[in-house]
Parts: C-alpha cells; sequence; structure tokens
C-alpha cells in the first residue's frame, strides 16, 4: 500500500506524557478532560463536561422538494447525496432511478445520466456518490458493477468495473487525493461468525492499489446475532484514516494514514432498556426465528439488558467525528399491533442524538436531530440530509447547526 494507505494501531507500554485539565464550558459546566501518550498513539478521554457552552440542534435553511408538483422535485426515496465546491447538490431517488442536480438555491438544473446499462447510465442501487476534487461526480453503479464518473456539466466521463457485488450501507468512500474505497465480502458468511467485510482500494484511474482487510481490534466482541449486542464499527475518513471502535464501550480510535493514532474516550454509563422494549425486542427475535431461522447463519441470541455504548461512527469532511447514539425511546402514540403471525410492529420512536469530536479528539457536545430528518453528508458548517414528510415523502435538506437554548427562544 502506498505512503498515504491505512494505517494499524501500535500502542507502547510506557506512558510518556499524562495531562489533566479543564476549563469552563458553561456557567455550571466544566470541560475535563485527560491526555496520554503511548508511542504512536495519542488518548484523549472526556471525563466529563464539552466544548460547547450547550447542545446543538439542526436548523434547516433550505429545503427541496414537493408533495405534488413537477417530477423532478418529487422524491421516492433518496438513496445517495453530494454536495460540489458551489454548494450545488446531487440527489439520487431510488423509486423512479436518477440523479438529479440542483444549484446552491435548490434550483434544478440537470438530471444526470439515466436508467440502463449503457455507458453513463445506471440502475436502481446507486449505493454512493461523491465529488472528486475536480468536481466530477462519481457513483457506486451496483448492478452494473462498476465505478461510472459525470464531468461537472453531467457529460458522461469515465467508467471501471468492479470486483465487489456487495449491497449494503456506505458501500463507496472517495478521499480527498480522489482515490476510491469500495466494501467487499472478504470469505463466504461462517455460521455464528459476523461477515468479514473490507474494502477494493483504487487509484484516481481506477487502478486496483490493493485490498483493505476488516480492520483489526484488539478484543473482538463475541457474536451472536442478538439486537443491541456489542460489534465492531468502523467507516473512512475524507484523509483515508480508518475510524473504528468496538461499542461495548465509548471509545474508539482514528488510525491515521502516516501511522500515528488517535484513540478517543468518553466516560458515560450504558443505558438500560425498559421492560417495554426488552420485551419488543423478544417478540421481534421470535419472529424471525420462526419464520426466517432456516435462512440464517446465525439465530439470533437473546436480547441483552443494556444498549451498546453508541450506533454508528461518520466522517465529516472537515476532520469531525460523528458518534451516533442510542437516544431516549417515547412509545408510539397512534401504535396499533400487528395481527397475530404478522411481524411485530415497532411500538417505540427515538430521539436521533450525536455526540461530535472534533479532529485533535476533543469532544465538542452533542447535536440533536429533528424528527423524521436524517443526515447523510456531515460537517461543523454545513450539513445536508433528508426529511421525511407526514406521507412519507422525502425533501432534501440543508442544515446548520445553532445552540439549543437560541432555538427554543426562537420558538
Amino acid at each position: 500500500m502506498r505512503g498515504r494507505g491505512l494505517g494499524t494501531a501500535g500502542v507502547a507500554a510506557a506512558v510518556v506524557l499524562a495531562t489533566c485539565g479543564g476549563h469552563r464550558t458553561g456557567e455550571d459546566a466544566t470541560e475535563q478532560v485527560q491526555t496520554e501518550q503511548h508511542g504512536d498513539t495519542t488518548v484523549v478521554r472526556t471525563m466529563a463536561g464539552s466544548r460547547w457552552d450547550a447542545p446543538r440542534q439542526l436548523v434547516v435553511d433550505l429545503e427541496i422538494g414537493t408533495l405534488d408538483g413537477p417530477e423532478e422535485t418529487m422524491f421516492g426515496g433518496v438513496g445517495a447525496l453530494a454536495v460540489d465546491e458551489s454548494g450545488g447538490v446531487y440527489v439520487y431517488g431510488r423509486q423512479a432511478p436518477a440523479i438529479r442536480y440542483f444549484d446552491a438555491q435548490g434550483n434544478f438544473v440537470r438530471q444526470v445520466g439515466g436508467e440502463g446499462e449503457g455507458p453513463g447510465e445506471y440502475k436502481d442501487a446507486v449505493l454512493g456518490m461523491a465529488v472528486r476534487s475536480d468536481g466530477r461526480l462519481e457513483i457506486r453503479d451496483a448492478r452494473n458493477g462498476r465505478v461510472t464518473l459525470y464531468n461537472p456539466d453531467g457529460s458522461f466521463s469515465d467508467q471501471w468495473l468492479v470486483a465487489s457485488g456487495l449491497f449494503t450501507s456506505q458501500a463507496m468512500f472517495v478521499d480527498r487525493h480522489d482515490d476510491t474505497y469500495l466494501k467487499i465480502l472478504q470469505e463466504r458468511p461462517k455460521q455464528g461468525e459476523p461477515w468479514k467485510i473490507g474494502l477494493l482500494h483504487y487509484d484516481p484511474d481506477g487502478n486496483l492499489v490493493d485490498t483493505v482487510p476488516d480492520p483489526w481490534v484488539a478484543n473482538p466482541p463475541d457474536f451472536t446475532g442478538a439486537s443491541l449486542e456489542p460489534s465492531k464499527v468502523w467507516t473512512l475518513g475524507s484523509d483515508g484514516s480508518m475510524i473504528v471502535g468496538v461499542n461495548s464501550s465509548y471509545s474508539f480510535e482514528v488510525r491515521r494514514p502516516d501511522g500515528v493514532v488517535l484513540r478517543v474516550e468518553r466516560s458515560i454509563p450504558l443505558q438500560p432498556l425498559s421492560d417495554a422494549e426488552h420485551a419488543a425486542y423478544e417478540e421481534l427475535r421470535d419472529y424471525l426465528i420462526r419464520e426466517q431461522g432456516q435462512f440464517m447463519t446465525t439465530l439470533p441470541g437473546p436480547t441483552p439488558h443494556t444498549k451498546p455504548a453508541y450506533r454508528g461512527l461518520f466522517a465529516g469532511a472537515d476532520g469531525t467525528v460523528w458518534v451516533r447514539l442510542y437516544g431516549p425511546v417515547h412509545p408510539k402514540p397512534d401504535y396499533v399491533p400487528a395481527d397475530e403471525g404478522e411481524r411485530p410492529i415497532w411500538p417505540f420512536t427515538e430521539d436521533s442524538r450525536f455526540d461530535v469530536f472534533a479532529s485533535d479528539g476533543s469532544y465538542l457536545g452533542e447535536v440533536r436531530v429533528p424528527a423524521g430528518v436524517s443526515i447523510q453528508v456531515f460537517g461543523l458548517d454545513q450539513l445536508w440530509g433528508t426529511r421525511r414528510g407526514d406521507l412519507n415523502e422525502d425533501y432534501v435538506v440543508r442544515m446548520h447547526l445553532e445552540p439549543l437554548t437560541a432555538v427554543a427562544d426562537e420558538g
């Protein structure tokens, strides 16, 4: 692998630096941080407090979409978003497969490509989009087994075939050097083991550089297939860093391409499941075993009584790391149980929340996400995602962060 390839963790035995500091972050809050140096690994441990003086909330400043209007602004399931340097956004809709480009004011400009198998065409499984440094749009066209590039004016530029047939979320990463990483299944799934997912690494011209294996962790969790069991969670940063953690505790590592490792830890207790939540998970488990067990490589084990420390890890283009949390749950006010023998209907809604860390491991604070909003492009200055309407229609939204108190005061 070249010099900017993915780093691996290495921790020396001796601690050469240890600090503990704090500063005021609000009237009653003090940030308490411990920093240690172990060889090439820096450990940043937040014991209490945060850099922000209050949690942040997402505020929508642009919304694209209509419930009943021009076809180009009606989205039947947004599968991917990509933003260019001018503030324009590419939107891939799954229902009628199409990539549409909107300018920074939300005006429709053009459709890019179309459904099919020819050059510049794609099918109904675009599993990733990114805008390269030269302004070209790159997409992962999974059903045609290729990566396709489009010029900034929407015309076809280039394509190459790929060996990955894995259909999964976050299936493509493009770093700031325009190298491409595609998720692959490294081996056939085995009974009683999690799937081993790695990456195919291509240079900017589409030449295969190497295969990046499933990221190593010191103490991999046991695998039973149970809901809410601890697991290895990872993603790729914009500089090619591997961001990986085991969510049995609140910690993760940023393994940089030069071999330097940043380990981030936060001291918070694990959330217990209520009796009602646990019963709902067990009801779903019983249904899956009864109806689908014969097709599973591993039958799901019993549901634990505590939730993992976090759900997932996401990278911002600005070097931030966003940790998706398990939020508080609430009974659905209009909940109606499924008919006997049918798949159970989930009886709760869950608040969506993220913890945000700066590139140096500092804990900035918590971001609370409005109901129905899903983030796809992360960053402190600007975020992009989707909002689900009352009739399950999708809207593309551009958002920014504001202190929660300021948002509340405005209301």
